[in-house]
């Protein structure tokens, strides 16, 4: 059987969707031999992916997401091929290709978050494009034979959105990379991390894009509140992000808010240094409004890291009682969720770790590959 997988979305450099497909293809590698894979990819990815005993092949394909261009090319290039299956690895599935897909749907964020503040085109130009999405959407998900998730949350908004046979849709949970798993890390490192950034204890981080659903202005709001009393830094914010349209943005809200001293704007840190962060900090906080899986707060607990999050139905679903809740529209019960973790004692401290060490055992990249593996040969 030969398997197509759109993986041009490879890389951390595209945040979760990389990281999943990633995993997909490194997953599939250990655990299937007998089909033959043909990945198609913009770039050479920087770790070169291994042939070994597997039948794979990589084509270059630098046709950009989201565009005419896709739209136009992309089923040529795969009708080509002759695969038996394809695997889109996001919504962004070709109208024009008429062969057999399964898709994976990540989330429905642009479903619930849009208008004039999700984005920094003209408003025009944006709407024509959200009509555009909700075409090539609707389409995936109608035409496509399998569809993949990774939370009973994102399901039960598809059925409810789209009236689409639950049978039809597919709970994949991701997995956490060995390299954010404490028994991986060296401690010796992060005050070497610590100097390396500049950054001063005490601190909580966020990790994650700063697409406006993520709520980082209300957090920055959180952070200064905190700090009120005595307007100098008791607790500082580490913001670690993929710059994007929404940086600058982002760093004129932090100086309207007078919040320069309290805020550190790091940009991208790379897997290997964050964990070294992960390590010296007081708690990961998420103050997202809409996700569809929060795969940031899990690596941080598989890091020994204590979670404080927004209390929205997904993350509840996925992080069980391994994390404090926040009411994520309220800036007081930010800032006093934060201010309750970072006051706990040694005891009480562990105890929420240990909760969070326990939550990461039950995802497993492995596990969703192997499910993925059973879908592409149950339907092809």
């Amino acid at each position: 059987m030969k398997i197509c997988i759109d993986a041009r979305m490879y890389g951390l450099e595209h945040a979760g969707i990389g990281r999943y497909v990633m995993n997909l293809i490194a997953e599939l590698q250990k655990i299937n031999k007998s089909n033959s894979y043909l990945i198609l990819l913009r770039k050479s990815p920087a770790q070169k992916l291994e042939t070994g005993n597997w039948k794979l092949e990589t084509k270059i394909v630098d046709i950009p997401h989201y565009g005419l261009e896709e739209q136009l090319k992309l089923p040529g290039i795969i009708a080509r091929e002759k695969p038996d299956l394809v695997h889109f690895p996001h919504f962004n599935v070709p109208v024009l290709y008429s062969g057999k897909f399964i898709v994976t749907i990540h989330d429905l964020i642009k479903h619930t978050s849009r208008g004039a503040e999700t984005t920094t085109r003209a408003p025009w130009f944006y709407w024509f494009k959200y009509l555009g999405y909700k075409f090539v959407f609707n389409q995936a998900v109608g035409r496509a034979k399998k569809i993949l998730v990774p939370s009973q949350a994102i399901k039960q908004e598809l059925i409810k959105i789209y009236k689409i046979p639950a049978d039809k849709i597919v709970v994949t949970y991701e997995g956490v990379g060995k390299e954010f798993q404490i028994s991986n890390l060296k401690c010796q490192i992060s005050n070497k991390i610590l100097n390396k950034y500049k950054i001063k204890k005490p601190f909580v981080i966020y990790t994650g894009s700063l697409y406006p659903h993520k709520n980082v202005e209300r957090l920055i709001q959180s952070i200064k509140l905190l700090n009120m009393p005595l307007n100098k830094p008791s607790i500082t914010l580490i913001i670690s992000c993929a710059r994007s349209v929404f940086w600058e943005r982002l760093k004129k809200k932090v100086r309207e808010l007078g919040a320069e001293k309290f805020v550190n704007l790091m940009g991208f840190v790379p897997d290997g240094d964050l964990v070294g962060l992960y390590q010296e900090a007081e708690a990961f906080v998420f103050p997202t409004l809409s996700e569809g899986f929060g795969l940031p707060g899990l690596e941080a607990m598989a890091a020994g890291l204590p979670v404080v999050c927004s209390n929205i139905p997904v993350l509840r679903e996925i992080y069980g009682e391994a994390a404090e809740y926040f009411n994520p529209l309220s800036t007081k019960d930010i800032a006093q969720k934060i201010k309750m973790v970072c006051s706990y004692d040694s005891n009480h401290r562990n105890k929420i770790i240990e909760k969070g060490l326990k939550q990461v055992k039950k995802y497993s990249w492995k596990e969703m590959v192997q499910q993925t593996l059973k879908i592409y040969q149950d339907t092809a």
